[in-house]
């Protein structure tokens, strides 16, 4: 009788602390909308424009963040460098920092955000449109670089 009582109530504490450590529910995500108007998401990137011969395989790692008034972005360029040759550098697009003039406009369809980042020794004007399914296209265009065009889902 002792055995089945400890046991019993063996089951009734797992039951409760079960029950007590969930994960959150489904309403308690947020949604896309909710991302995007409280600029907190990230931009993952499929693929992009131009690519000229390089071959485009990316990871999780390339991508834009937007958190409060912050953008991070790590994104590959493939495009023509518009600068004299001693003032070149290659590389990726890449910034971390303040977002300026941020703008964004809602209708039916999607979401604009429009800013401009500086990341030394580019200024970066971001232009994204975000679908309501959550596709997205972000053009970067700087005046000394080509501009990019990504394409890639907002999460």
């Amino acid at each position: 009788m002792k055995t089945f009582k400890t046991i019993w109530l063996g089951l009734l504490l797992f039951s409760v602390a079960s029950c007590t450590v969930v994960k959150k529910s489904v309403s308690e995500k947020k949604t896309i909308q909710q991302k995007i108007e409280s600029k907190d998401f990230t931009f993952f990137v499929d693929r992009c424009l131009p690519t000229g011969l390089e071959i485009s395989t990316f990871n999780s790692d390339v991508n834009i963040k937007i958190k409060n008034e912050t953008a991070y972005g790590n994104l590959p360029f493939h495009g023509l460098l518009n600068v004299n040759p001693q003032e070149m550098t290659e590389g990726p697009i890449s910034f971390n920092g303040p977002m300026k003039g941020y703008t964004m406009t809602h209708d039916s369809k999607g979401w604009r955000i429009l800013f401009k980042i500086v990341s030394d020794p580019y200024i970066y004007q971001v232009d994204m449109t975000i679908s309501t399914d959550a596709k997205a296209i972000v053009k970067v265009t700087s005046t000394k670089r080509s501009t990019m065009t990504y394409f890639g889902e907002v999460d």
